[in-house]
């Protein structure tokens, strides 16, 4: 019974969030290029906007990208990293849930109080189409386990 309340799906880099970030931030040095505004200053920007897209190509298409996560109905969560360590946790309410992007706003399990809650952005091209509305089903209707028992543990 308790496989049946886990969903485990592969992500895959999004393309359309590649090509949302190269053109915000090619628009973005457009932009600061316009501006009247001393050259080092310019200079300083453009490489600003490039670090932050390089940041999000990562996250959203390329290497940071989870090889898999496992969400269950008691929104307990299990990220795969490329490479990395698997790391447990809760997701947080604070996750968005919509017919063409999902956010899940997870915090490991053991993070310490000042850690900053973790973010995975998924895009419709990310999954299959029938594994993108079955991780959109759970997370709409998931709650969290306060007693224990579709987790395995005994209440009390």
């Amino acid at each position: 019974m308790k496989d049946s309340l886990h969903l485990h799906v592969e992500l895959r880099p999004s393309r359309l969030a590649a090509v949302a970030i190269r053109l915000g931030a090619a628009a973005t040095d457009a932009l600061a290029l316009s501006l009247p505004l001393d050259p080092w200053v310019i200079a300083a920007a453009l490489v600003a906007i490039g670090l932050v897209a390089v940041r999000g190509l990562r996250r959203c298409a390329g290497r940071d990208v989870p090889a898999g996560i496992e969400v269950g109905l008691d929104r307990r969560l299990t990220v795969t990293p490329r490479g990395g360590r698997v790391r447990e946790g809760s997701i947080l309410d604070d996750s968005y849930v919509g017919e063409r992007l999902t956010t899940i706003v997870w915090r490991p399990d053991n993070a310490r109080w000042y850690e900053p809650a973790r973010t995975i952005v998924i895009l419709k091209d990310s999954l299959g189409a029938d594994d993108f509305r079955r991780l959109r089903v759970i997370l709409r209707y998931g709650q969290p386990d306060t007693d224990g028992l579709a987790s395995g543990r005994e209440a009390g």
